[in-house]
């Protein structure tokens, strides 16, 4: 580690420190499916762990410590939230709704549900836009291939455009206008509500205090780690992935609201340990991520399945599929079906003219009190339905 390294490592701690206390609430951001959605779609096997949408709970002993200097760094602890381990609550029914005419996608949403980010394509151009109160309103982010991935209760919006060919620019959308995030090739995932941003400037993990401070590097247990940080609770705790080191894949991490990095418990997929995993997103002290295990006897095929790990309890369950979003309950949704933390599950309806054997939902947005529920939805093999629509959900609680 360089002393430029370590100084940028210093002030990382220095800058979560501040951010303790408080009732923690944290993003949905993941672009995988969404970049499928647009037409980027890569042609890979992929097997979805198990056979049903069940979770069941695995107690750990603790959170796996990443060492520096051969001394166990303490145990991460995020803020309680606001339930007890298996107690589930959320909505009971759901009704469905079209966000808007011709091809649009959901990409996140503020705590509340009432902000809804995404981007519409007209004359086959994406733009970003947002939904206010299901409202739409165009806001276009400057760049190439813009995305706005969250958003505050209060409107201030972030997200990533490309401003050259091969460089990105991390944005910030405050009072009816974008501002650039300091940083060189930098992306913007996730906002909290105190304004302090996650992201990556040149590949490395990093966060902004503020929509007008510089960027500091978060800490890596190993030199020459690179990575992005995707989601930060209210009190500071941030989520995200590192590769590098010893790590020859995305392995999952946690940063303390005190600056320290431990890597998340591995999860099993398959009966077998993840390969390679990720932290997505953080809300009242739950994480969800995605898990997977590359099985060479198969044909090198990939087993998928989504941890969410419980940061107050040190315990964490697996459910099947690709998950992305969690809300202060630990719900969790990424597809069709949402996940409740005692295995119940709540099923989404489809618009009508939709197939359930060839519908392709994906989630974007989980409202804390699961009543506002957001996405898009395409068909398999469907001229009529082929591009994706963005489509909203009002639930009873």
């Amino acid at each position: 580690m360089t002393v430029h390294e370590h100084e940028h490592e210093q002030d990382g701690a220095a800058l979560l420190r501040p951010l303790a206390g408080g009732r923690p609430m944290g993003p949905s951001t993941v672009d995988v499916a969404r970049a499928m959605a647009d037409g980027d779609r890569h042609h890979r096997r992929v097997r979805i762990a198990g056979a049903g949408a069940t979770a069941v709970i695995v107690a750990v002993a603790g959170w796996a410590a990443v060492t520096d200097g051969g001394a166990d760094k303490p145990a991460v602890t995020g803020a309680s939230p606001n339930q007890e381990p298996g107690r589930s609550t959320g909505p009971k029914g759901c009704e469905v709704q079209k966000l808007a005419e011709g091809k649009a996608v959901v990409s996140g949403s503020d705590p509340t549900g009432r902000y809804i980010v995404g981007r519409t394509y007209e004359s086959g151009h994406p733009s970003t836009v947002v939904w206010e109160d299901r409202q739409l309103r165009k806001v276009p982010m400057p760049g190439d291939d813009p995305t706005l991935y969250d958003a505050t209760s209060k409107g201030v919006l972030v997200g990533t455009s490309f401003t050259t060919a091969d460089t990105t620019t991390a944005w910030v959308y405050k009072d009816g206008k974008f501002s650039k995030l300091a940083g060189t090739d930098a992306q913007a995932f996730a906002i909290n509500e105190r304004g302090v941003i996650v992201g990556s400037v040149q590949g490395r993990a990093a966060m902004w205090a503020s929509p007008d401070a510089q960027p500091t590097m978060l800490a890596t247990p190993a030199k020459g780690m690179t990575g992005k940080a995707t989601g930060i609770d209210e009190d500071g705790t941030v989520v995200g992935a590192l590769v590098g080191g010893e790590a020859k894949a995305d392995l999952g991490y946690v940063w303390s609201p005190a600056g320290t990095v431990q890597q998340l418990p591995q999860p099993q997929v398959n009966g077998k340990p993840a390969t390679t995993y990720s932290a997505k997103a953080i809300r009242d002290g739950w994480v969800v991520g995605w898990a997977g295990h590359d099985d060479p006897a198969r044909g090198g095929g990939r087993f998928i399945g989504a941890p969410r790990w419980n940061l107050r309890t040190g315990q964490f369950d697996m459910a099947d599929g690709l998950m992305w979003v969690v809300n202060a309950q630990g719900r969790i949704a990424g597809e069709q079906t949402i996940v409740a933390p005692d295995g119940t599950t709540q099923k989404l309806p489809l618009p009508a003219g939709y197939d359930e054997k060839t519908a392709m939902l994906t989630v974007e947005a989980l409202s804390d009190d699961g009543t506002v529920v957001a996405g898009y939805l395409s068909s398999r093999g469907s001229t009529m339905n082929a591009e994706p629509v963005a489509v909203t959900w009002s639930c009873t609680s």
